[in-house]
């Protein structure tokens, strides 16, 4: 999210590691995770804990989005029940119904958005694409060449590519992507 935000060559500060009490200044991702809560963007898990081994869930997801871009102040509209889903009372149903909105997602189909389900990265791809270049965006066409585990015509392998291209991803290791794990 924040090479998203502030360019693909972008790195945070050093981390102090005073922030978390799970997330020591060496951990890794350190400074990102650090400068995710500086910009307001997440407040963490809890208690003073950030809990880098949860998966994000997709209401999460929702949040984030919408902070890293139209900042830490933002407040969605009022929900009106778009999703079957997400109930009129569930914790992010403004922040979800706004990200629908705005194009970035249309759920996880049948009319529902999954609040509760894990973001996998190949998802978090077209979120992080479409959060940052708009809702018509619709990237080159995949060459399967970026990724050992992502082929061309891979659900959402030419988002996957154009992260890749954007320098906001290097993949999970030994030149590959790892779409279906979670994020965390």
């Amino acid at each position: 999210i924040e090479r998203g935000m502030n360019g693909s060559s972008y790195s945070p500060p050093a981390a102090k590691g005073n922030v978390f009490l799970d997330v020591g200044a060496d951990d890794f991702a350190a400074s990102f995770i650090e400068q995710l809560y500086a910009d307001g963007i997440t407040a963490g898990c809890g208690n003073n804990h950030y809990c880098p081994a949860d998966s994000v869930t997709r209401a999460q997801m929702a949040v984030f989005l919408l902070r890293a871009k139209h900042g830490s102040g933002y407040s969605p509209p009022a929900a009106t029940g778009v999703f079957n889903d997400v109930d009129l009372s569930h914790w992010a149903v403004h922040w979800i119904e706004q990200l629908a909105a705005e194009g970035i997602t249309a759920g996880c189909g049948n009319g529902n958005y999954c609040p509760t389900e894990p973001v996998t990265r190949a998802q978090m791809a077209v979120f992080l694409e479409r959060g940052m270049n708009g809702s018509a965006y619709s990237p080159p066409a995949a060459t399967g060449n970026a990724f050992l585990d992502v082929g061309a015509q891979d659900f959402a392998a030419s988002f996957i590519e154009q992260l890749y291209a954007d320098g906001i991803t290097a993949g999970c290791g030994n030149n590959n992507y790892c779409p279906d794990a979670d994020v965390s």
